[in-house]
């Protein structure tokens, strides 16, 4: 009896090229990767495509592989030329010919391998000794030639543009109130004035202070003075400062005088006069 399997075609089988199993059993890869590239012809080969678009999570389901591990394998197997892909990094996926790939992969001395990312430390099989891990990340594409730039002329550096500091304000304090006293504001009621202006979050500038002293001239052309007009502003809790307020508030605060009546004169008055007094004391005309 001839050690033959036979194939039932209800169960369906994939079709492969012997050139093509041939390299399978010879090229040099890790597990997972074979695993990755199995799953790709099983895609592809198996239902005669000769390409797919197959997604990191779509293998790393057939395969029983994380998705990291699933990309970097990926990666590694564009890298070696086993497989391509058309397109950009979404394109799909096919198996290249056995020609151009890379049996073999040449590894730089003191390079350790880790468990849990073996493709980090891959060495580029490009004869371009300036290239980075990162430029290895550029597909190889079956339809368009490969293009082989390294990371600094593809992203050059740049330098840094810090913000420009903003423009710190010149420090207006009591020093500069009392320097700027037109009016002779006492010095406490200029204190409270700035406490009354810091406890609002208003700031005071040369251009507020000369507000300021403009209303107050207007207060003593209205007869009310210096002190009068800056402690009604404090009484009230205004943080701006107008004439027309003070002016307004003190008249309706001040005490209003009970209007004289014409009514007046009448205890100065005599009224028997013309009048005959009676012999009962009355009076008649």
């Amino acid at each position: 009896m001839p050690n033959i399997v036979a194939l039932h075609n209800p169960r369906g089988f994939t079709r492969m090229d012997n050139s093509l199993m041939e390299a399978l059993a010879t090229v040099d890869l890790p597990a997972r990767e074979l695993r990755v590239l199995m799953a790709i012809a099983r895609q592809t080969i198996g239902y005669q495509l000769e390409t797919k678009r197959l997604t990191a999570d779509d293998i790393g389901k057939q395969t029983n592989l994380r998705r990291d591990v699933t990309s970097k394998a990926i990666s590694h197997l564009l890298e070696r030329r086993i497989i391509f892909r058309v397109g950009g990094s979404r394109g799909d996926i096919g198996i290249a010919p056995v020609r151009e790939w890379s049996f073999f992969e040449e590894k730089q001395q003191r390079l350790t391998e880790t468990k849990t990312s073996h493709s980090a430390n891959i060495v580029s099989l490009r004869p371009s000794a300036s290239e980075t891990k990162t430029a290895h990340s550029l597909l190889y594409t079956k339809k368009e030639p490969l293009l082989t730039l390294s990371s600094k002329e593809i992203n050059p550096p740049q330098e840094p543009v810090e913000p420009p500091k903003p423009d710190r304000k010149t420090p207006f304090g009591m020093a500069q109130l009392l320097a700027d006293n037109p009016h002779n504001v006492p010095e406490q009621l200029l204190a409270d004035w700035l406490t009354q202006r810091k406890a609002k979050r208003a700031a005071v500038t040369a251009t507020v202070w000369a507000t300021v002293n403009t209303e107050l001239a207007k207060c003593a052309e209205a007869g009310i003075t210096v002190d009068d007009a800056i402690t009604e502003a404090l009484n009230s809790g205004w943080q701006g400062f107008k004439a027309s307020w003070v002016i307004k508030r003190l008249a309706e605060s001040a005490p209003v005088s009970a209007p004289q009546s014409r009514h007046t004169g009448f205890a100065d008055r005599n009224y028997t006069d013309g009048l005959i007094q009676r012999e009962d004391g009355s009076y008649a005309i």
